[in-house]
This record gives C-alpha cells, sequence and structure tokens, in this order.
C-alpha cells in the first residue's frame, strides 16, 4: 500500500546523499561542517559539485570571503566526528579540536583538508544562487586526491562505508557493491 506523505517529509525520498565533511576558512581561522544536500553536476572537465547550504552558517560566512572550500569524504569510523560537526557551531569553537580531527593545509585553496576522511576536493565557488533559507553553490573541483585502497574509480563499499544521513541522529552506510544483470534480458512484469 502506499500513501500521501507531508511534503516537508518529501526530501526523504531522495535522500540520502553521501555525507561530506566541508571545510572553510583558511590557515587562521578554519570551520567544518556536515553537507548532505550536495550533487555532482558535470563530471568533465571542469568537474563541477553542487552543495546546498543555509545562508545562517558560519561556515558559509568564511567560505563567502574567498569563494573556496574543501569536500571531505568520510567513512563510518567517522560518524561521531560528523555528527558533532553538524550539531554544533563554529562561532565560538573550534571544530577541528573539539572532534579530533587535525586540520592539514591544501595545495591550491585556503581552507584544510581533514587527513582522516579517505578523499578530498579542492574547489572553488563559481556560481551561486539564492533559495529563500539556503544558497547553491556551483563548486568547481580543482584537485582530487582519493586514498586508492579505498577507491578505483568508484568507491568500494566492501572496504569503505560512506555515510548517508537519514534524519535525527541516524545514518545509514554503503556496504556492498551489486552488479545489475544485461538489459536486454529482462523480465516480464
Amino acid at each position: 500500500m502506499k500513501t500521501d506523505i507531508p511534503l516537508n517529509k518529501a526530501k526523504w525520498l531522495v535522500e540520502p546523499g553521501c555525507v561530506v565533511l566541508v571545510s572553510s576558512g583558511d590557515r587562521k581561522r578554519a570551520n567544518m561542517m556536515t553537507v548532505s544536500w550536495q550533487t555532482p553536476t558535470n563530471n568533465n572537465d571542469p568537474c563541477l559539485v553542487l552543495l546546498v547550504i543555509r545562508q545562517a552558517r558560519f561556515s558559509y560566512e568564511l567560505i563567502k570571503r574567498n569563494q573556496e572550500l574543501v569536500i571531505n569524504v568520510p567513512g563510518e569510523e567517522l560518524l561521531e566526528q560528523v555528527h558533532f560537526a553538524g550539531s554544533v557551531t563554529g562561532r565560538k569553537i573550534d571544530k577541528f579540536k573539539e572532534s579530533g580531527l587535525p586540520a592539514v593545509a591544501a595545495k591550491l585553496v585556503a581552507p584544510p583538508h581533514i587527513e582522516e576522511c579517505a578523499g578530498h576536493l579542492e574547489c572553488r565557488v563559481v556560481e551561486t544562487f539564492t533559495m529563500q533559507t539556503h544558497d547553491l553553490l556551483i563548486c568547481e573541483v580543482l584537485r582530487a586526491i582519493v586514498d586508492t585502497e579505498l577507491f578505483d574509480g568508484r568507491w568500494i563499499p566492501e572496504r569503505f562505508h560512506t555515510l548517508h544521513y537519514l534524519g535525527g541522529r541516524a545514518y545509514g552506510i554503503m556496504n556492498k557493491t551489486v552488479e545489475a544483470k544485461n538489459p536486454k534480458k529482462l523480465p516480464a512484469p
């Protein structure tokens, strides 16, 4: 049986996206935030990634200063740090210090990497669209770095479990690869 759901719950039909930690700022003042509203929008050169960020966030203030950020991909082992980074503001605390995740200098942008993450996208914001309380940021990937034991052109879920936000304190994990059969021989519905 299917039923209508309230429209304020509709996003959960297409969530959960892979949770990322976005680092912003620079060496003097860096911050990180948890983001699950992200998606690639172009996989050619340049690679573009769309991020949706609430305008009131401290991280967004830092991003607007230099138009740069790093998208860091955490795994299941960083669940507590990921949830912490999305639950408190960095206006009054150092989230890197408090989470135990040290900041590491990036090569092409001012914001740092989060070393414990398995992948990093150094980005610059190339376009911004204002949408009520959130902005849509189109980010050009300038450099991509990944742990090759966990990624072979795509994540290897048998070795690395990306986190997927389910609401509240709940997260799902991707833990196995499945292969589709030959599409020319589909069974009748």
